[in-house]
């Protein structure tokens, strides 16, 4: 079992020398010989050791004596040990969760606050080939793709997985040989929750026909699909990117080459874009019946939009675009002399005399007649009845916009600098100048700056 564990931190490039690592010490088999294992090894990698145990104090006294019996372990292996207090129920009731996701995000979100605690680099927790086995099954029960059938990552961010080419019966022969105490957690006999209903009822079932090999031989076939997985989340990443726009990010897809993939690779590209957008919460409540109506969308005429759970999908010209529902934030200032401006994502300062700045691409000044200039200014976003004079003659703003395939959220966005109706200055991309105000030659002038 020590081979297997060398072999599978190297393999996975789990650690690096003088890791500060937290293991969670839960005092089951798993987690005990996870310890145990670290322990053998922590001369050879140089790693500082630290016990953590989460109580989730849904046992009564079985619960302190599982805290117990892994302070002691930790005492009689010199290592620190440090207990965290998880109320799972209460947990369970305010974010409407299960008792057994409730207790698996309380876990995490302890071994995270005692890894920042303490200064260390990692968390190591002790799941198993047999565990990545029936996450394997849960997921396929769930109806989940590609991913889902990946199981358990070997490594996820901080998070690291050291016996996850480990069966159960290995570690149960290792704790044997070596004398290490341990608890059972009497509610993994329960098949009340959908995860002991795999592993009680339907594996013994898988081994009694298929052999005692197939939850080693599904969880192997999940890592070869952890690498088509990679190898397409790869090709993903160049794909998809969360862009300024307006003054949220959001996320632009080109229709024409999203809907050029195959049905398989543009719904993954959705999938990965919406993942990016909603953040934590990732692909939560999102069904394959949300994927094809954004497909349809993406097929359908410029304008049409549709509404989906924390985000709105709509057909811009030759774009797609995913966006979180949010207000479109409005804006009014008056700009005055040498007084700058603050805007989201800029600011503003209009001068009389020339301003000297150094040449950098951040900046962008543009002069105007100062005989024609009407103060106040103001710098604001678009009203109806706003105009401005191009080279071809007056034009209302709307029909700019229009013009310029300005997409609907961008033109309630745009910074304008104006005075009255008459708008002086568009700051698109654009950056159209009214030809009424320009600067000319032998007259005095004004600047206007962005920076």
């Amino acid at each position: 079992m020590l081979s297997t564990v060398r072999k599978t931190i190297h393999k996975y490039n789990m650690l690096t020398s003088g890791d500060r690592v937290v293991v969670g010490l839960s005092g089951g088999a798993d987690s005990v010989s996870l310890l145990s294992v670290l322990m053998a090894l922590r001369n050879e990698l140089q790693l500082t050791i630290y016990a953590v145990h989460i109580n989730h104090n849904l046992r009564g006294e079985a619960a302190r004596q599982d805290e117990g019996l892994a302070r002691a372990l930790c005492e009689d292996l010199g290592v620190s040990f440090f207990v965290y207090q998880a109320d799972v129920r209460s947990f369970a009731d305010v974010h409407r969760l299960g008792i057994e996701e409730a207790g698996r995000k309380l876990r995490y979100q302890y071994l995270h606050q005692a890894m920042v605690e303490l200064g260390a680099q990692k968390i190591v927790v002790g799941h198993n080939s047999d565990d990545n086995a029936e996450t394997v099954l849960l997921n396929l029960f769930r109806g989940t793709g590609l991913k889902g059938l990946c199981g358990i990552p070997p490594v996820n961010g901080v998070v690291i997985r050291p016996l996850l080419e480990v069966s159960r019966h290995e570690i149960e022969a290792y704790v044997d040989k070596n004398s290490l105490p341990f608890t059972i957690d009497d509610t993994n006999l329960s098949i009340d929750y959908k995860r002991n209903a795999i592993r009680n009822v339907i594996m013994p079932e898988i081994h009694k026909h298929f052999g005692n090999q197939t939850a080693g031989l599904i969880a192997r076939n999940a890592l070869f699909m952890r690498d088509d997985e990679d190898a397409l989340v790869l090709f993903s990443q160049k794909k998809v990117r969360m862009v300024p726009y307006g003054f949220s990010p959001k996320i632009i897809l080109n229709v024409d080459s999203l809907l050029s993939h195959h049905v398989a690779i543009a719904r993954r590209l959705l999938r990965d874009a919406i993942s990016e957008l909603r953040g934590e919460i990732g692909l939560e409540d999102i069904t394959s019946a949300h994927i094809e109506s954004i497909i349809d969308i993406a097929q359908g005429r410029t304008g049409r939009e549709i509404s989906l759970p924390g985000f709105k999908a709509r057909r811009e010209y030759e774009n797609l675009v995913l966006h979180k529902d949010r207000q479109t934030q409005r804006f009014c200032h008056i700009l005055s002399p040498d007084i700058p401006v603050n805007i989201p994502g800029m600011t503003i300062k209009l001068s009389i005399t020339p301003p000297y700045y150094p040449l950098y691409s951040k900046y962008c000044t543009h002069s105007l007649n100062y005989d024609k200039v009407n103060m106040p200014l103001e710098i604001r976003t678009r009203r109806p009845g706003d105009k401005i004079t191009l080279p071809g003659g007056t034009k209302k703003l709307q029909d700019y916009f229009t013009d310029t395939k300005t997409p609907r959220a961008l033109r309630d966005s745009t910074p304008l600098l104006a005075h009255g109706s008459d708008i002086l200055w568009i700051m698109d991309k654009h950056n159209r100048i009214n030809v009424a105000y320009q600067a000319i030659d032998g007259q005095q002038a004004c600047w206007v700056t962005v920076y």
